[in-house]
């Protein structure tokens, strides 16, 4: 007769304590320990990432999962956000104040997800400091802080925690979680350096340059202050990345460790995504100075992978290379990484192939309809991690990726 009552009372307290410690939530308890204040005309920072603290005793680890699972639960069957506009423009600009609200801690859906995925920061919104993109100054101004104060929240975690995971879940005022979904990444340091390459203004935003900037960055300074107050940190993920992953005699990622990268559901070993995705850190890397410039090793791996994964016959790219994976020839469905990380470049002669063929694969077989773009057109729940097999194996079959 004890036992139900105090279930429900646990229940209610893991449900409120899911609440206040949503950075979303109105009667949240998350503080911003880095926030951006524009002081005549210049952005000016207030740092107090000293305050954070890193909890990761299994108990935080429980909370951090628990938490996240309730709010997907809340917003998929109690309340999500609905537009004040059926117009383009209208949806747009919701879209807009919505995820770029600088008064927020972090720049996400604040609807699915109330934590972060730090590779959002590289694959997701590699746009967001984008000049050529229609915006007022308001807008403009508010893609430009949240993203900032994100990076800023994401070093500052990593500072206390130099390892890289897939998310920071907040946990507390001042406290943040670190937790991998569902293996260790292959894209969180690439998220944080890109980022602050593209606020720096050294990387373009965009994979073509397609229109005129009508904005120009107002964050060279601050992102240069957070590369150098972070230098360290940043040099500790890249190693640990590195020893972790790369196979330093094989010139490529290790294929007896998965990694988790966008397709992040999906077991794969040694996969095309992920080996794209470090020689982009790698580069990135190098470009901030964190690494000695070595031109030759991004051309030898560079060449190594498109050797390895490029399939002539098939015209498309080798997911990964697991034992099933080259005897059926998986299509790597994420393959457009090529593009935004510049991997790749249309514009030259002696790569546009590699576009043509994987565009015309994608028209034969169908994955860009009805609507563009699914990441493949068998379903492949077989390769998926447990739980989420169960929850949703037809997950690369018949959802659309709007970023590619």
């Amino acid at each position: 007769m004890i036992v139900l009552p105090i279930a429900l009372l646990s229940l209610f307290a893991l449900v409120g304590a899911a609440y206040i410690t949503n950075p979303f939530s109105r009667f949240t308890i998350i503080k911003r320990p880095f926030v951006i204040e524009l002081v005549m005309g210049a952005f000016q920072a207030v740092n107090h990432n000293h305050r954070l603290r890193v909890a990761q005793r299994w108990w935080w680890r429980l909370f951090a999962t628990l938490k996240c699972f309730i709010h997907i639960l809340e917003t998929r069957y109690v309340k999500s956000t609905r537009s004040e506009t059926n117009t383009l423009d209208g949806i747009i600009d919701v879209i807009h104040r919505e995820r770029f609200n600088p008064e927020k801690l972090l720049l996400t859906s604040g609807d699915h997800f109330s934590n972060l995925f730090v590779r959002n920061l590289g694959v997701f919104y590699y746009p967001m400091c984008d000049g050529r993109i229609p915006s007022d100054p308001e807008d403009w101004h508010n893609r430009q802080v949240s993203y900032l104060q994100t990076v800023a929240y994401a070093l500052g975690v990593f500072e206390k925690y130099p390892v890289p995971t897939t998310t920071i879940v907040p946990t507390g005022a001042y406290r943040a979680t670190c937790m991998n979904y569902w293996r260790y990444p292959s894209d969180t340091v690439y998220g944080l350096l890109y980022a602050l390459a593209a606020l720096l203004g050294k990387e373009e935003a965009a994979p073509t340059n397609y229109a005129p900037k009508k904005q120009q960055l107002d964050t060279p300074l601050a992102a240069d202050l957070l590369l150098q107050e972070y230098r360290g940190t940043l040099i500790q993920l890249y190693n640990h990345y590195r020893t972790t992953a790369f196979d330093e005699a094989a010139g490529l990622l290790r294929r007896d460790v998965y990694l988790c990268g966008a397709k992040d559901i999906t077991r794969r070993a040694c996969s095309f995504y992920d080996n794209v995705v470090f020689w982009k850190t790698t580069e990135l890397a190098m470009e901030l100075g964190l690494l000695d410039r070595d031109e030759s090793f991004l051309r030898r791996l560079k060449r190594n992978i498109l050797t390895t994964f490029w399939l002539e016959k098939e015209g498309y790219f080798l997911e990964e290379l697991s034992d099933a994976a080259r005897e059926q020839a998986y299509y790597s469905s994420d393959w457009l990484i090529v593009l935004v990380t510049g991997f790749l470049d249309p514009a030259k002669k002696s790569e546009r192939h590699y576009f043509e063929r994987s565009v015309a694969y994608i028209q034969q077989a169908g994955v860009d309809a009805p609507l563009p773009l699914k990441y493949q057109a068998e379903a492949h729940g077989h390769k998926q991690f447990f739980l989420a097999r169960i929850a949703f194996a037809s997950y690369q079959r018949d959802t659309v990726w709007s970023f590619w």
